[in-house]
């Protein structure tokens, strides 16, 4: 069995091992590295006006409309 200090060490180290790899996802960036990340080739979706008209859609069907946009309104579609 571990004593209560062992213990409390053990913890404190798994507690800042999950923090130093949360923490190391964590980036800013630089305004030259913007137009790189920003070109068409980097973009999720390979076609963005179908990404918006697909999420439009589906915000409109779920009667969520403003889930994945600021804008507000019901399911009916309308604003």
């Amino acid at each position: 069995m571990l004593t209560s200090k062992r213990l409390s060490v053990r913890v404190l180290s798994l507690a800042l091992l999950v923090t130093a790899i949360g923490l190391s996802g964590c980036s800013t960036t630089r305004f030259n590295e913007r137009e790189t990340l920003s070109r068409a080739d980097m973009q999720f979706d390979s076609v963005p006006l179908q990404a918006e008209l697909e999420s439009h859609i589906y915000s409109s069907r779920e009667g969520s409309a403003g889930a994945f946009a600021s804008g507000g309104g019901g399911g009916c579609g309308c604003y």
